[in-house]
């Protein structure tokens, strides 16, 4: 026997408004998605260009600060100095002698650790011309030499001076150091002893404080015969030779050999920096041809405006002649041949047509500028890239809601035919029965 099945029920209203919702917004959907994703593309390689040229931007501030040349220095006494040279020191030889090291004050106070300290009095500390005073009245009746310790080195008017405290036998020290190196913060103590008797000791303690390190300054003999006496507070001398500093590690002994320092320029190095800001160059131009920016008259704009940064005379000489060029397929490479012969003829010409005021770092900085300040071009194209891509993604959300009311229509519209057909078979088999 056959079954019949009936229309209504075969009906599906929800299936059918999908379905019908669907091919409504087929098209408006794919033309939001491609601006959505014409936009993002853009933003995304914008972002990353811009972080690019921030970058490269950054590296140049560099190296119109310390210059592209570099050089290196050599010494025959690793022990008794360190020495680092930038690209402004000259070549040269020198011989240095250490006659004394750079050192910090440091005196020592003998206590009995059975003798209570006095619970009134003024320490006073003078470190160099600047005084402090530590008022023992302030701390608990109880208090010990770690307490004395701690109201020095926690006093607001602490004018460079470390306390710490020393076990030794039965004696307690209390220890107190200068913070920085020199003759003029040698330290000096006195105490206004107050009503308590066991001021006594305290006072006595500061009249026999014991000098464990002197206060000294770092003395040195630059030159061999007619040597010139250079005196330091510190152990660092950044100021005697240009372009050279030396760190005095150890004091030499009488009849000891000078140290020789000798300074050299260092084309390797020289190179490698160089070769930096090449690698940096090629990388930003290569952003530029990225998709969603390829295209972009910002981008071609920039492209030409950087590869025409290196065109022109540098110094009266093209920067040909000192070994940058491009290959045939516009990458910016260097000939290590041309770029030495220059650097040991006239490296000095080679920092100026680089580095100075006139120079290729100048000149790139001074046409970037304006794509690459904080509300430059390229800020600008960002900041309408991401409203161009809030405002699709409005539309979206927009259109969503716009068809959802769509999808409720269409399920309505089927929801009552599906009655209507429901009630006429009905009706239908009434009739036939």
């Amino acid at each position: 026997m056959a079954t019949s099945t009936s229309s209504a029920t075969s009906l599906d209203p929800a299936y059918l408004a999908q379905q019908y919702t669907a091919i409504d917004r087929a098209a408006k959907d794919t033309l939001l998605q491609n601006q959505y994703n014409s936009y993002n593309t853009s933003l995304k390689a914008f972002q990353t260009l811009k972080t690019t040229l921030s970058d490269f931007t950054s590296h140049l501030e560099s190296f119109g600060k310390d210059g592209l040349l570099a050089s290196s220095a050599k010494v025959s006494s690793s022990n008794t100095m360190a020495v680092t040279v930038d690209g402004s020191a000259a070549p040269g030889s020198y011989q240095i002698y250490v006659q004394q090291l750079a050192q910090a004050h440091q005196l020592a106070m003998s206590f009995d650790p059975t003798q209570a300290l006095p619970t009134d009095g003024d320490l006073g500390i003078t470190v160099g011309s600047n005084e402090f005073v530590v008022d023992l009245s302030s701390l608990s009746a109880s208090a010990t030499l770690s307490d004395v310790a701690t109201a020095i080195n926690n006093s607001a008017d602490n004018s460079g001076v470390n306390a710490t405290v020393m076990q030794s036998g039965s004696e307690t020290f209390l220890l107190l150091t200068s913070d920085e190196t020199g003759a003029a913060n040698q330290i000096s103590l006195n105490f206004n002893a107050g009503t308590d008797p066991n001021g006594a000791a305290f006072v006595s303690a500061v009249a026999g404080a014991q000098q464990l390190t002197a206060a000294q300054d770092a003395i040195v003999q630059v030159g061999s015969s007619s040597a010139i006496t250079i005196t330091s507070a510190t152990n660092t001398l950044d100021n005697v030779i240009d372009g050279v500093k030396i760190d005095l590690l150890q004091a030499q002994t009488s009849g000891d050999t000078p140290v020789k320092i000798d300074v050299a320029k260092d084309s390797d190095k020289t190179q490698e920096n160089l070769q930096d800001i090449v690698d940096e160059y090629n990388n930003l131009m290569s952003k530029l041809t990225d998709d969603g920016i390829k295209n972009d008259s910002m981008s071609k704009s920039l492209q030409r405006l950087m590869r025409s940064s290196f065109q022109g005379l540098f110094d009266s000489k093209t920067l040909y002649s000192i070994g940058l060029e491009f290959d045939r397929t516009g990458k910016l490479t260097i000939n290590s041949d041309r770029l030495d012969t220059a650097l040991n003829t006239d490296p000095q010409q080679v920092a100026n047509m680089l580095t100075g005021d006139n120079g290729l770092v100048n000149k790139l900085q001074t046409s970037l500028a304006p794509y690459s300040d904080r509300y430059g071009f390229l800020k600008t194209k960002v900041d309408n890239l991401q409203s161009s891509l809030d405002a699709v993604s409005k539309k979206q959300d927009d259109f969503d809601t716009k068809m959802q009311l769509v999808y409720k229509r269409y399920l309505n519209q089927f929801t009552q035919m599906q009655i209507t057909i429901s009630q006429l078979e009905s009706s239908m088999s009434s009739f036939s029965s």
